[in-house]
C-alpha cells in the first residue's frame, strides 16, 4: 500500500531509525540539559532499538506511528 505525505503528497517510502542500545524516547523541548544528555530523561516510547517511520524525501518529514513502535 503506498502512502502519502500529508504534507506535500509525494509518496513516503518506509524504512526505520536505529537509535543503537538506548530506547527510543520523547524529549519535551523544555527538558532539563540533565535530561536531555543522560539517558535518564524522556519518556520511552518504544523499548525496540529499531522504530518503524516513514519518510518523504521530497519535504523532508519523517513520520512515525507509534502503534507500531511496541
Amino acid at each position: 500500500m503506498k502512502l502519502e505525505c500529508p504534507y506535500c503528497k509525494n509518496e513516503l517510502i518506509k524504512g526505520f531509525i536505529y537509535s543503537g542500545r538506548y530506547s527510543f524516547k520523547w524529549h519535551d523541548e523544555n527538558a532539563g540539559l540533565l535530561e536531555r544528555v543522560t539517558v535518564f530523561g524522556g519518556e520511552v516510547l518504544s523499548d525496540n532499538i529499531k522504530v518503524i517511520c516513514y519518510r518523504c524525501k521530497n519535504c523532508n518529514k519523517i513520520i512515525i506511528d507509534l502503534n507500531e513502535c511496541s
